[in-house]
């Protein structure tokens, strides 16, 4: 009978002694997924004394030419109200989760970014100088 007890409180001093033990080490990080290639979709938007801007026929394409771990460079080609197209130089990070990056415009403006699969991003655009702009895109990867 004391043997039975002896093994009981033994297992209560290893209980409270803390041999049940919580993992906290830190989250292995992402995969780094490659967004080089072309990307192309409709513009939706709105901009400063021109209203809201929406159309199936107007689209954008951001072009990623180069990728090294998470950082990226390339130019995005936008169409502008008079018909003409303009080009835009950017820089861009991926973030430690692999499913959200942002990019910074060489002239102005910011664009938040989440990948949606391999071939889908969406990304919000802001730019506040004159006049202020926003943009939600929906793109899709090009060959």
């Amino acid at each position: 009978m004391k043997w039975i007890l002896c093994v009981a409180c033994l297992f209560v001093i290893a209980l409270c002694a803390g041999c049940t033990t919580v993992n906290n080490a830190p989250p292995a990080p992402a995969a780094i997924p490659n967004l080089v290639g072309n990307w192309t979709g409709p513009v939706k938007g709105y901009i400063e004394g021109v209203g809201y801007r929406e159309s199936a026929n107007v689209s954008m394409t951001l072009v990623i030419t180069e990728q090294k771990d998470r950082l990226f460079t390339g130019y995005m080609l936008f169409p502008l109200l008079s018909g003409t197209t303009r080009t835009e130089g950017f820089a861009g990070v991926l973030s430690r989760d692999g499913k959200t990056f942002r990019i910074v415009e060489h002239t102005s403006g910011y664009c938040d970014g989440t990948i949606i699969s391999t071939d889908e991003i969406e990304l919000i655009y802001l730019d506040d100088t004159e006049p202020t702009m926003l943009t939600i895109d929906s793109l899709k990867r090009t060959p």
